[in-house]
């Protein structure tokens, strides 16, 4: 097919120019002023741009149990994204050696929906090769997936031969084709793991040539700290390292994230990347004091369930620096009359206070509830988008607008994080040129992720396409109905193949990536 006059913008950075792209065999073959053949297709993309698919490097449709149930991915795909990486946060759905620690990625989704009928990162990706989706699906392998493996539910400190057993399978995984690692330092099992842990992680990803990903310990009074603990690690070991959705929660900290960019821009071969919105989608737990969540479940509901440590919980939850209030039930293990609803409002139905709602809920979901919490900074949003080194994601999951009957509140972001950043942030905003904005979804992190041939328009790379109106692009879905699919996208291709044609879902034509050695 021929994409005739657009104005291109190649993702490299360089200046927009108008221009025709050839499209065959599932690549770019040429790109200029170019005349049709006779037996081609032709896209008229006159008054449109012509840039190369988005790529997410955050992304949650592993560990949100969406990848299998909406091979499609939807509100991925009509946003342009045509690329994800999976496997963040320290969850992923391989390596295992007992399908029961899939477990890992229950905070976020219901795990009975999965038939796991794999073991290895290897097996994994064999059945992923025996489905179609809509996307590019490449994934990471998540630390404490492979911590639950060797230790079961009890966090706690690897011994020596356990340490080892981790990075054997790890390593295993980086030759099978993962393309790095990711650790969820907020979580359980992440947070249980010290320095000499990460320092092993990170040294064997530099080895490989591989990503490590990292989502920080702390994201509100110890954000300064947590950041520079990575960033220590990342400078000891010389890794390419990736901040995952970077963000100070609490307006009493907020003045800790331009010191903490400050340090980014000075350590080498560190990103980082952020979501378009002030509002952060979190497990419920790993907001309350630290204390009582160590040792994971096991710990937590006997601390909740027991009178003297619930005592103690209330009281330290009351001098935390976030109102927990201020929360909104999105989705979880819990009665659907829930979500979209404030925990004030719960707990003003409950008769008690917002701190004991907050733990009846997490009693009654076993743990499994996700938040929406008004937390962040727009002042150092628009910081973080314009600083060299950051990356926009959507930190989501491929949904449909038919998911809605669910019940469940998505974040908008699963929806229009993209069309957000392009169209208030660069369009009405102007924090940054349009040749800019685009190479921060494009070329940027598909440099970073290693993706080879992809993110940029250039004769010989994958045709992962998106044309669209840069006078229309707009996200549409909100916190109160998400489900919504932006305006302003007319052609999203992926391998070459039209995926989304003037509103309407076409072909499936993702594939499924692996790190070349």
């Amino acid at each position: 097919m021929l994409i005739k006059g657009g104005t291109i913008i190649d993702g490299a950075g360089r200046k927009r120019f108008e221009g025709d792209v050839r499209v065959e065999g599932g690549k770019i073959d040429a790109v200029g002023d170019l005349k049709p053949f006779s037996d081609e297709q032709i896209i008229d993309a006159s008054g449109l741009f012509v840039v190369p698919g988005f790529v997410d490097i955050l992304n949650h449709s592993d560990a949100y149990v969406t990848l299998f149930e909406n091979p499609g991915q939807e509100s991925l795909l009509r946003q342009g994204i045509t690329t994800v990486l999976m496997g963040n946060c320290g969850s992923s759905l391989a390596p295992l050696t007992d399908g029961i620690f899939v477990n890992s990625i229950q905070k976020w989704g219901d795990i009975s929906k999965i038939n796991v009928n794999w073991l290895s990162l290897d097996e994994y990706i064999r059945e992923l090769k025996r489905h179609k989706f809509g996307p590019n699906i490449a994934t990471l392998i998540g630390h404490s997936t492979v911590r639950r493996d060797l230790v079961g539910s009890d966090p706690g400190g690897l011994n020596k031969q356990e340490l080892e057993q981790m990075v054997m399978m790890m390593e295993r995984s980086l030759d099978n084709g993962a393309f790095g690692v990711s650790s969820g330092l907020a979580y359980a099992h992440g947070e249980q793991a010290d320095k000499k842990e990460l320092l092993k992680i990170a040294k064997l990803a530099n080895r490989h040539g591989a990503l490590y990903s990292v989502h920080i310990r702390n994201e509100s009074e110890d954000f300064k700290r947590s950041a520079e603990e990575i960033l220590e690690i990342a400078t000891d070991t010389k890794v390419n390292m990736e901040i995952s959705h970077l963000k100070v929660v609490g307006e009493r900290f907020w003045d800790q994230f331009a010191p903490v960019l400050d340090l980014i821009e000075k350590t080498p071969r560190v990103n980082f990347d952020i979501y378009p919105y002030t509002r952060t989608a979190s497990v419920l737990y790993s907001f309350l004091p630290k204390w009582a969540s160590k040792g994971g479940n096991k710990t937590l509901i006997p601390n909740i369930q027991n009178g003297e440590t619930r005592k103690k919980l209330i009281q330290d939850m009351k001098q935390d620096p976030y109102s927990y209030g201020d929360m909104t039930i999105a989705m979880g293990n819990v009665n659907p009359t829930y979500f979209g609803r404030k925990i004030t409002e719960i707990a003003k139905n409950q008769d008690t206070g917002p701190e004991e709602a907050v733990l009846n809920l997490i009693t009654a979901s076993n743990n499994r509830i996700i938040v929406f919490v008004p937390a962040m900074s727009e002042y150092n949003l628009k910081k973080a988008i314009t600083h060299p080194k950051s990356f926009i994601t959507s930190d989501g999951a491929g949904y449909r607008i038919e998911d809605s009957n669910r019940g469940e509140v998505m974040h908008p972001r699963y929806f229009g994080a993209m069309p957000r950043f392009l169209g208030k942030y660069i369009r009405k905003h102007e924090l940054l040129s349009w040749e800019k904005a685009i190479e921060k979804i494009t070329s940027g992190p598909a440099r970073k992720a290693g993706f080879k041939n992809r993110g940029q328009i250039n004769p010989g790379y994958f045709a992962d396409i998106v044309v669209f109106d840069p006078a229309k692009i707009e996200d549409m879905a909100t916190f109160e109905n998400p489900f919504q699919y932006p305006k302003g996208i007319e052609y999203v291709l992926v391998n070459g193949k039209i995926s989304v044609k003037r509103g309407k879902i076409g072909e499936m034509g993702g594939r499924i990536l692996t790190a070349e050695k």
